[in-house]
């Protein structure tokens, strides 16, 4: 059990905008919300975000999330931040994991094992190795045991030449921290108190102060600007897609590959360039995803083909299964098995059985249809009356013909046949009837419009 402390305060000058750096986006959600994921899941106790007074938009996001918060009234650096935490809540004597507001790729294993060194120790530092270590502060050992954090511009030669890097993450224990966190002095250049010198005082003082290596550098970058987001973004979503490569997955070009959510995926699975996979999917046994597709919370069976082009956002798509090119499958529709739902069709809230065909052109929404329908090209079920939705049931082995309208609410008997053209108002009580509703073919004679008008009188 531990609190967490996130330093969000600072005003993101270098994202240059008028919100917080927390608030941008990244691999499919806002950087602050990744972390309280990682924190939630790795059972902080308690987290306190440090804001300042100007934050509007991300307290928001917290009391949404029913996460405390502590105003920063004096921007005076992460040691200020840190004590504005400590003067918002009770002294439990609890563990303290302090983290920056933008590493949105931390994990909760990292958290778990670095905080758990806190047992034998007053204080953990986090630290990562980079092939290039360039303006961090090294971490100096002596004989393999860690002795200090050297920040660059202080560096010896050799001291340069460490790949060791503080990372900012710090893990300590809450008496230690309210004992010494009034110590730091803001002896620098921009007259801030700066939280990574409480690890020179603890260590002056005797104190039991170790290291936990970070393995993977996207756990600990920071987003200090869009230039920033972008790059990482795309290091974390390549990563991800590399992952499920190396797992059996067959993705064609995992740099055209954005993973921004969950991606459950079983084997023999094939997916080409620029699929966006966000919230949470799952893609069955021997399915394929064609090349631009956006596939969110959603559910993709056993054996289906989801064809170029193609949106499903909240649906189910059942085993054997063909959906697209070009066909859009909105919140609450089930598709179920063996279906074929062809191009430019779109399907909304609705339950599409077995068997059942919609292979072009044509909108379904509200509607429930039974097994082996057939919807013919440019057939629409007309849900809406410009104030409520209605419901279209269409039973078993009915066949809609080409540019039927279906006005809600309507059932279409099961083994119905509804001739091309109609507009059907009324049940139809199936069995093998034919049900036609058109208006009666005229031809008007000698019709003068607008455009033959003045050709005539001449």
């Amino acid at each position: 059990m531990f609190t967490s402390v996130i330093l969000g305060a600072g005003k993101s000058t270098r994202m240059k905008a008028n919100k917080s750096k927390l608030l941008f986006n990244i691999a499919g959600k806002p950087v602050i919300n990744h972390i309280l994921s990682s924190l939630k899941a790795a059972k902080a106790k308690h987290n306190i975000c440090v804001i300042n007074n100007s934050s509007a938009e991300l307290k928001k996001i917290l009391q949404a999330e029913k996460i405390s918060f502590a105003y920063q009234k004096i921007l005076d650096g992460t040691a200020g931040a840190v004590k504005a935490a400590l003067k918002s809540k009770k002294n439990s004597n609890s563990k303290i994991l302090i983290l920056c507001g933008d590493v949105p790729f931390i994990t909760s294993n990292s958290i778990k094992k670095l905080v758990a060194k806190l047992k034998n120790h007053d204080a953990v530092v986090g630290t990562v190795e980079l092939e290039s270590p360039k303006g961090y502060g090294r971490i100096v050992r002596v004989n393999n045991k860690f002795s200090s954090i050297v920040e660059e511009k202080e560096t010896t030669p050799d001291e340069r030449q460490i790949r060791e890097v503080n990372t900012g993450i710090i893990a300590i224990q809450e008496n230690v921290l309210r004992k010494y966190i009034s110590l730091i002095k803001n002896n620098n250049q921009k007259k801030e108190y700066y939280l990574t010198d409480i690890i020179k005082i603890l260590i002056d003082h005797d104190k039991k102060v170790t290291t936990f290596k970070f393995s993977n550098e996207l756990e600990v970058r920071g987003v200090n600007s869009k230039v920033d987001l972008v790059n990482l973004e795309q290091q974390y979503l390549r990563h991800k897609a590399e992952q499920l490569l190396e797992k059996g997955t067959l993705i064609r070009d995992p740099s055209r590959t954005d993973i921004r959510g969950k991606l459950t995926v079983s084997k023999n699975v094939e997916i080409d360039i620029n699929c966006v996979f966000e919230d949470d999917v799952s893609i069955g046994e021997n399915s394929s995803i064609g090349y631009n597709c956006l596939l969110n919370r959603c559910k993709i069976g056993k054996n289906v083909n989801i064809k170029p082009n193609t949106i499903i956002f909240g649906a189910t798509i059942g085993d054997n299964s063909t959906v697209g090119p070009f066909a859009r499958i909105r919140p609450g529709t089930v598709i179920k098995k063996s279906c074929n739902i062809g191009n430019f069709v779109e399907i909304k809230n609705s339950t599409i059985g077995d068997g059942t065909k919609i292979n072009h052109l044509s909108y379904v929404g509200d509607a429930t249809l039974g097994k082996e329908v057939n919807i013919g090209a440019g057939a629409i079920t007309c849900n809406y009356d410009g104030v409520n939705k209605h419901k279209t049931i269409v039973r078993d082995n009915s066949f809609i013909g080409s540019g039927s309208m279906l006005v809600a609410p309507v059932i279409i008997g099961k083994g119905s046949f509804i001739a091309a053209g109609s507009t059907i108002t009324k049940d139809t009580s199936g069995s093998g009837h034919l049900t036609i509703a058109r208006s009666k073919q005229m031809t008007i004679r000698n019709w003068t419009n607008r455009a033959n008008r003045k050709t005539k009188k001449k």
